[in-house]
């Protein structure tokens, strides 16, 4: 399981919309989402990585409730 998140990941474990996550990650007001440049990656769009265990921190939740809200529920 990866311990990176995109915007449109990070902002259903938030209960928000990606748009949300992109615009407060490059104000800087969520300081857990690195923005990475197109033009560092060579593409036309920038894109959003989400360090798992960051943004339950940031949230104050347990780290197993990012993969329970993504719906990644660990059969038992």
């Amino acid at each position: 399981m990866h311990d990176i998140l995109n915007a449109t990941q990070a902002a259903k474990v938030i209960g928000c919309r990606w748009g949300e996550v992109v615009q407060k990650g490059k104000a800087g007001i969520w300081p857990f989402v690195k923005v990475i440049p197109a033009e560092k990656l060579g593409r036309k769009k920038d894109s959003y990585e989400i360090p798992k265990r960051d943004l339950a921190n940031y949230l104050k939740i347990p780290f197993e409730e990012v993969d329970r809200r993504l719906g990644k529920e660990k059969a038992q």
